[in-house]
Parts: structure tokens; sequence; C-alpha cells
């Protein structure tokens, strides 16, 4: 992880620390049709369902920045080399 990434993390929980920010954060969950009680899937358009797909994923980028601490993040991103034998 480097340093710009860090700063990144660290500005998404500044901007939804706030109350302002959690304002935003409910009425994108809403939005992006993350509430538990909401599906994606519309069987009558599958370009909808794409779309509703896309901005749930938008929802659950900006959650995982929120909560992910960053040395978890950095455990997260460790790709382990191969042992040789």
């Amino acid at each position: 992880m480097n340093i710009e990434q860090d700063q990144l993390s660290r500005d998404f929980k500044q901007t939804f620390a706030s109350e302002s920010g959690q304002n935003v954060l409910r009425h994108l969950r809403t939005y992006c049709r993350a509430n538990t009680n909401q599906g994606c899937f519309d069987s009558s358009n599958p370009n909808q369902t794409n779309y509703n797909l896309g901005a749930n994923s938008v929802y659950r980028y900006i959650q995982y920045q929120i909560e992910m601490k960053l040395e978890q993040k950095t455990k997260d991103c460790i790709i382990e080399e191969p042992k040789g034998e």
C-alpha cells in the first residue's frame, strides 16, 4: 500500500464521519440499493439490473474504505510469493 492509497482511505473516513457525511451515506445506501430489503435484479430490464449492480458496487467500495483499518488493507494487498523447492 502506498502513501496515496493510505491518504485516500483517511479522506474517505473523514468525509463520511461528519453528520453531513452520514446523511449522504444513508441516502447512498438507499439509492445504491444496499439496504437488505432491496435487490439489484430487474426482471423487465437487464440494463437496469447492470446499472443497479454498478451503483451497489460503488456503495460497497465506499463502505470498504470507511470500515477497513489501514493495517488490514496492507495485509489484504500482500501477495505471497511461492516458496522455492
